[in-house]
């Protein structure tokens, strides 16, 4: 038996992105409007594109950022003003392991 042991509890149910992979299929500028509509204390709207992605990966399922990325696709500047709250689901199971 192994000397390591995997707590399901910190396992996340659902899928996320990697920090790369997101960096590789969405533009600077999506993520910036992202950081800026749903700001934080760790990034927002002027933080660098790997910033904001490695914020977005440790923190959100891959549904929740995929809605994020459609909502500022499909809005206006100023991206500030977009409400993400119904991208995000309520449960936490990511949010609750990361400040």
């Amino acid at each position: 038996m192994s000397k390591f042991r995997i707590f399901p509890s910190l396992i996340p149910e659902g899928r996320t992105y990697a920090t790369n992979e997101l960096m590789d299929d969405v533009t600077a500028r999506t993520l910036q409007g992202i950081a800026a509509a749903h700001e934080t204390d760790d990034v927002n709207g002027q933080s660098s594109a790997w910033q904001i992605a490695d914020y977005l990966t440790a923190n959100h399922y891959q549904q929740e950022i995929d809605a994020m990325i459609f909502a500022v696709q499909q809005g206006e500047p100023p991206y500030a003003e977009i409400d993400l709250s119904e991208c995000i689901n309520d449960r936490s199971d990511i949010t609750q392991y990361h400040g």
